[in-house]
């Protein structure tokens, strides 16, 4: 199945999501929920709105083949929401590395992370401060519009701010700073 058929697929109503937060404690919101792959600069690179009722598992094979057609990446790098054979084994099958971090839940029989890639994996917090960098600069609080294709145009706009953000921080100031001190 292709990754657009997949994504059509997926649930795009505004529906009920919940998730346990770092304190154990369950939280519920209605809305939408945007998911989205960055590189390793905190550069977005695809970028998918689903309801909340999607979980993140979900989502994973279909942006990784999208990703997959925008760049050339050797690792993914994941949270334990992506902790799923069926997930591991597309990544490795395409030739990348798998770095998922353990769900804590299961009783896991798989040999402990090596240091190397438990150091790669700290990467991973790039993701966390471009999804806050976003949340907390770039997206309103509360979105007053409705519908799954206005709550797209205005999350997508703070992704493609984000993009551009990133990309003077990391591409285009840093030549101009080395310049000037030349």
């Amino acid at each position: 199945m292709t990754s657009g058929k997949a994504l059509k697929e997926l649930d795009s109503a505004c529906t009920w999501g919940c998730k346990r937060n770092s304190q154990g404690n369950v939280q519920f919101w209605k809305g939408y929920k945007l998911h989205l792959d960055v590189t390793d600069l905190g550069i977005p690179v695809t970028a998918v709105v689903t309801g909340a009722n999607v979980h993140d598992s979900q989502v994973a094979i279909p942006m990784e083949k999208l990703t997959q057609r925008n760049i050339t990446h050797l690792y993914s790098l994941m949270d334990a929401g992506y902790d799923a054979a069926e997930i591991f084994d597309y990544i490795s099958a395409t030739g990348r590395v798998a770095l998922i971090d353990r769900n804590k839940r299961r009783n896991d029989t798989r040999p402990p992370i090596d240091p190397a890639s438990r150091a790669r994996f700290r990467i991973r917090s790039t993701v966390e401060r471009s999804n806050a960098h976003l949340k907390d600069w770039l997206l309103p609080d509360k979105s007053m519009v409705r519908g799954h294709e206005k709550v797209t145009f205005c999350l997508m706009s703070g992704v493609v701010c984000l993009a551009a953000i990133k990309i003077l921080q990391h591409m285009i100031l840093p030549e101009h700073e080395h310049a000037d001190a030349a």
